[in-house]
């Protein structure tokens, strides 16, 4: 069993995927792996043969083998050869003894440089700088891979590795292994909640406050009062763009005073996937613009529609993909 799972990871690192599904169909399973934004088949298993790798999958994630009816999550490393291999396993009950699995390649974009993340190299640079920043919350937000994870990691390793300042992440699970990072990670089976968690995080002295996922309101709260407190705060959230953030957080119950003290930068991000490559892209606002937001005011600003229109103009994007992603992120 060893060998076909990681035949089938080892495939799709090689094809540059970012995700793998393992599913239950009507006649066995299939696997199936997501490449450039797109669905592509791997191979069928009989029915008794992709129980058998789900449960295999689940022992090396460490999780619980016998445990069929609650949806689980769990992270490992290993080598396949020379290859490291950094997974992230997820589980989802369907019936009775019957779950799929979807496999993430955390580090399927490690041998790029950061700069090489980008389309415009600068975007980095541009994102590095507000890391000097002595407090004030920083989000990074997109839907799911779109590279949010990626990109606050980048930062976070960089910055660590002057070793001049305290870095600590709360991480559910933890999904990179950072050097010179302390890194916590949620332990639900402790009934531990993000509250009391914080504010030990906060005992131990940290300059920047790293936070996985912004998942409901409590967790917002926590960490709009954490930014207020003479900390950087990095995290990520899930948003339709830059401004739609703000009304997200609103909808949360959060006071635009506390926003617009706290906040320091909102990125809006989009993977593109383009004949020179695949690319993040991104649209911000800074402090002054969401003061500008929050008070009834409309602030200028590139957004990712205009960003596309600048890579089309530049030969970038060829006609057929600038239609597919304008239409697309519309």
């Amino acid at each position: 069993m060893k060998q076909l799972a990681e035949s089938i990871i080892k495939d799709a690192y090689d094809s540059g995927a970012s995700d793998i599904h393992i599913t239950f169909e009507k006649t066995g399973g299939s696997v199936r792996k997501r490449v450039r934004g797109k669905m592509a088949a791997v191979r069928m298993l009989e029915t008794d043969m992709l129980k058998r790798l789900i449960n295999y999958l689940k022992f090396i994630a460490e999780l619980d083998i016998n445990e069929h009816k609650i949806p689980q999550s769990g992270r490992t490393s290993f080598y396949i050869g020379k290859l490291l291999c950094n997974i992230r396993v997820s589980t989802l009950p369907l019936t009775i003894m019957k779950e799929i699995v979807v496999i993430r390649l955390l580090n399927n974009s490690a041998e790029k440089t950061s700069t090489e993340l980008f389309y415009n190299q600068s975007d980095y640079d541009f994102l590095l700088e507000y890391m000097k920043l002595s407090q004030g919350l920083i989000l990074f937000t997109g839907p799911t891979g779109s590279g949010k994870s990626t990109v606050m990691y980048r930062l976070a390793a960089e910055t660590a590795a002057e070793q001049t300042r305290q870095i600590i992440s709360i991480e559910d699970p933890v999904e990179f292994d950072i050097d010179h990072v302390v890194q916590a990670e949620i332990n639900d089976k402790a009934n531990l909640s993000y509250g009391p968690l914080i504010r030990g995080v906060l005992r131990c002295d940290p300059d920047i406050v790293l936070f996985g996922e912004i998942r409901d309101k409590i967790i917002a709260e926590e960490l709009l009062k954490t930014s207020l407190s003479g900390h950087l705060v990095i995290s990520t959230f899930h948003s339709k763009s830059a401004l739609s953030t703000l009304t997200r957080l609103k909808d949360y119950g959060l006071f635009k005073e506390e926003m617009t003290e706290s906040i320091s930068l909102i990125v809006n991000q989009r993977l593109i996937h383009a004949e020179q490559g695949s690319f993040i892209v991104y649209e911000y606002i800074d402090a002054e613009m969401i003061a500008l937001h929050l008070n009834g005011d409309h602030p200028n600003y590139k957004t990712i529609g205009d960003k596309l229109s600048d890579m089309h103009k530049e030969g970038g994007l060829t006609d057929e993909e600038f239609e597919y992603y304008n239409r697309t992120f519309q």
